[in-house]
């Protein structure tokens, strides 16, 4: 397995502006009767904050002629259809109610639809920085090769670095079940970090929630279908250099060393 690996929750009363962007058109396909589809979860795959996201190719050769142009970020690949996160990815979810009901999240769970060995072409990260550490709700879904077909339990790990500067919403300690809700008001931002060591994965998130006295779910995918992450040792590793090229500048690619990229044990 990797030796990070986490998701986050974040929850509280999420400022007026993140609210509004993730609220309009709530009351879409709602069944008010049964409670189904009440639930809202915005999504943005892989979530692209202040590390780089490491490509590498899923179930083709995936080129790289258009890195060795320019200098994109590995984002680029992903959404060019070329790569995938390599080891590790980040899905940010903002999940709320399409009603004026309050939910209650009692589990969060990976439905694994695919899981092959996998040994890519190539892998890819860049040199852009990372983020200082603020108190996070932490879950792990580690995808390794004991993985299957079927669920995957994600570990609870609790506030990760409590006593750092609170952030804005505060953190929600609460366990899943009874006292962790969300509301139109009082949306929970959920952050799950994505390791696969060995194999190419293709999963989907499955939400479950209480409204109303009955207990429902909600599978979440991105809008082309499931969530994807490759593992495996690569063929080749490279290192994208950002910026403005020029005369002195070095190439666009440029080998790199593996252990620039997600460890396993």
């Amino acid at each position: 397995m990797l030796l990070t690996s986490s998701a986050s929750f974040i929850a509280g009363a999420v400022v007026d502006p993140v609210r509004d962007r993730y609220l309009p058109g709530l009351l879409d396909q709602v069944d008010d009767r049964r409670g189904n589809g009440v639930l809202f979860a915005s999504r943005e795959w892989p979530y692209n904050g202040c590390s780089p996201v490491p490509m590498a190719p899923a179930g083709q050769a995936g080129a790289l002629a258009s890195y060795r142009k320019g200098r994109p970020d590995t984002t680029s690949l992903f959404a060019a259809g070329v790569g995938v996160p390599y080891r590790e990815g980040q899905i940010d979810l903002v999940l709320s109610s399409r009603t004026s009901d309050t939910l209650t999240i009692t589990d969060i769970s990976a439905d694994v639809h695919r899981a092959d060995p996998s040994q890519p072409l190539w892998a890819v990260t860049d040199a852009s920085g990372g983020c200082g550490d603020t108190p996070i709700r932490l879950f792990d879904l580690n995808l390794d090769k004991t993985v299957g077909v079927g669920t995957r339990r994600l570990k609870d790990r609790g506030v990760e670095n409590p006593n750092k500067q609170t952030p804005e919403p505060e953190v929600n300690a609460n366990p899943l079940g009874s006292a962790f809700t969300v509301s139109q008001e009082d949306p929970a931002e959920v952050f799950i970090n994505v390791n696969a060591c060995d194999n190419y994965f293709e999963f989907s998130i499955v939400i479950t929630y209480a409204v109303n006295g009955a207990s429902h779910t909600e599978t979440i995918r991105p809008e082309d279908g499931d969530y994807k992450v490759v593992g495996g040792k690569a063929t080749n590793y490279f290192l994208a250099n950002l910026g403005d090229p020029g005369p002195d500048s070095p190439p666009p690619l440029e080998p790199a060393d593996p252990s620039m990229f997600g460890k396993c044990t």
